[in-house]
């Protein structure tokens, strides 16, 4: 994989994910091949990491965002029909509210539309499809195309048209065309419901009238034509207007409308980044264009009894009649992507529960703050080492130095000093303590694995805290269910306040990778220019593959990783850079080699 496409912490999928997590306030989990949504959490299929098409996956992300956040899932359905029309309906209201909220996912989903069109998701109807079919087609890329503003599905929007005006009865496309412009005011699942409802009214009452009368619906063509200019411009003036002509059927769709209206801002919004199709429909523009072409059709191609009949169709369409849900197709693909070639190693980010303070944080601190004083005193010799000032020679300058007048002699100008300060320390320490129940066992001093881990882990936070331009959070890994993560000092905050945090208890498992997953998505929140994650543990992660894979790309990503075994060399097996300890007074002894680099102050 070359450079430029590599894999790092900034570009992974689990770390990507978490951060549209974090942005759009949702439960993001990464799947193994599955991508779905309960109402309340979005799964992610853990698709390869070259996979191709990753600004599809932030936008189906996004779009599975948007309905966490805005849509009411208790709203039910009256019928195949209704469910279908609400659903086209309620994605294009809560895309636009996403973009007006969060104008750069336009490119995202933009990034949807244009792929789905492009692979054939996204196809023309035509005489061939079902009545139902089509109907549910032009929806979809008319709220799309004109609604949403994805320019790639309005020319799909207005050939959709024209198939569908020449299977129905003139006027009807017109109808259902103004009744789609409330769809920009929509302010709720339930005006989405009603909108649809309001729209099968109008097909019934078509439907009754081409039953009753099969022949008027070919000789009303001419009629249609005529009503279709003032109709369009009416069209943005109000949901009563726009909906009046011989549509009394429509009366809960203006009620829902007008209520939008009152209080919508989104035609006023300053034509954010993908509301350029705001203006357009607000002027009616788009219906002239879809139904420019729409109406030249109406009137041909099926006889009065057949348009009956295919109204008759829509009305009565079952499930599998409908247009497959737009996502459905999209997810099926990530699901078959991950299925074949996913990176089973990839880990969902969790968030890290805060510790309670516990009143033993203060004798905890009263151990090991010798021994915390011992380390500071040999970490801080060697950055003021670093950091004093060098003195060097130069050709030119404002001092002289006297010592080295001779080389003038020699022919060697190199005759003044100048002093270069260095800079102090820039770097970030994310200790991550093993607090799983296997570190309860004996560690040959008398104290346990744990014991030792908390004070080694309190002793090295303290000392590098102490530090200037070193920047420590302390987390401890270990538990079961969603329980595995606990926070005892995030960066930024004070080691020695927070010290009663670090009585954590062993339990549980060994969720190694989870917590370089989150050490590393914490990394990417930052500033300091050096990053470093040390991990205290046993060296019996509960996935060693998925240790490794973590470990590998945080080496990519120049963040560094050393190990602190505790009473074993299991450690080793993980980490390049690693020392074992049974007490952590040994951290003294050890742990400076390791940490010379890590501080190294650049010149």
């Amino acid at each position: 994989m070359s450079k430029k496409n590599r894999t790092t912490i900034y570009n992974a999928l689990p770390i990507v994910a978490a951060a549209y997590g974090e942005q759009f306030g949702v439960n993001v989990q990464i799947g193994s091949d599955t991508a779905y949504t309960d109402g309340k959490t979005i799964v992610v299929p853990n698709v390869p990491a070259d996979y191709p098409n990753m600004d599809v996956v932030w936008g189906y992300l996004t779009h599975e965002a948007a309905h966490v956040r805005l849509t009411d899932f208790d709203v039910r359905p009256t019928s195949e029909l209704h469910h279908h029309l609400t659903n086209t309906l309620e994605d294009c209201r809560i895309e636009r509210r996403m973009i007006q909220d969060y104008p750069g996912t336009v490119q995202t989903l933009d990034a949807v539309a244009n792929y789905m069109a492009e692979i054939g998701h996204y196809a023309d109807p035509s005489t061939d499809n079902l009545p139902s079919e089509v109907l549910g087609a032009y929806c979809l890329y008319w709220l799309q195309g004109y609604g949403v503003g994805q320019t790639v599905l309005q020319p799909k929007a207005d050939r959709a048209g024209k198939v569908l005006a020449s299977m129905l009865p003139a006027g009807v496309v017109l109808k259902l065309e103004v009744m789609l412009r409330h769809a920009v005011n929509l302010q709720s699942t339930q005006e989405a419901s009603d909108l649809a409802a309001s729209i099968i009214s109008m097909l019934e009452e078509e439907q009754q009238k081409a039953q009753n009368n099969p022949s008027a619906s070919q000789q009303d063509s001419q009629q249609g034509q005529q009503g279709q200019q003032p109709d369009q411009q009416q069209g943005s003036g109000g949901g009563d207007d726009a909906g009046s002509d011989d549509q009394g059927q429509d009366q809960s769709s203006d009620k829902g409308s007008g209520q939008g209206q009152d209080g919508q801002q989104n035609p006023q919004s300053g034509n954010k980044p993908g509301d350029q199709g705001d203006a357009s429909q607000a002027n009616g523009q788009p219906g002239q264009q879809a139904n420019g072409s729409a109406s030249q059709q109406q009137g041909a191609g099926s006889s009065g009894q057949d348009k009956a009949d295919a109204l008759t169709q829509i009305l009565q369409a079952s499930q599998d009649q409908l247009p497959e849900a737009a996502q459905s197709a999209l997810k099926k693909e990530l699901n078959q992507a991950a299925q074949e070639q996913g990176d089973k190693s990839y880990q969902t980010i969790r968030q890290a529960e805060t510790l309670p303070a516990s009143a033993s944080g203060n004798t905890l601190l009263s151990n090991v703050k010798a021994n915390s004083n011992r380390i500071r005193q040999q970490l801080f010799g060697l950055v003021q080492a670093q950091s004093r000032s060098a003195r060097q020679t130069v050709r030119a300058g404002k001092r002289f130095d006297h010592n080295r007048i001779a080389r003038v002699i020699s022919g060697d100008p190199r005759v003044f000093v100048r002093s270069t300060q260095r800079r102090n320390p820039n770097t970030a320490v994310h200790l991550l303590v093993d607090a799983s129940s296997s570190m309860s066992n004996p560690c040959g001093n008398g104290q346990s694995m744990m014991d030792v881990a908390r004070e080694a882990a309190l002793a090295l936070a303290l000392s590098l805290e102490a530090i200037t331009g070193v920047n420590p959070a302390v987390t401890f890994f270990g538990g079961s269910g969603s329980r595995q993560l606990f926070s005892a000092v995030k960066h930024g905050q004070r080691v020695s306040a927070n010290a009663g945090r670090f009585i954590k208890a062993s339990a549980g498992m060994t969720p190694m990778a989870e917590a370089l997953w989150y050490a590393a998505y914490e990394m990417t929140k930052v500033r300091e220019e050096r990053k470093l994650i040390m991990v205290v543990t046993d060296g019996e992660p509960s996935n060693p593959a998925a240790v490794h894979s973590i470990a590998n790309l945080c080496e990519r990503s120049d963040v560094e990783i050393i190990g602190i075994g505790i009473g074993t060399k299991a450690v080793t097996k993980f980490f390049q850079r690693s020392i074992v300890i049974n007490d952590a007074t040994e951290l003294r002894g050890t742990l400076f080699a390791l940490m010379e680099h890590s501080l190294k102050v650049a010149a």
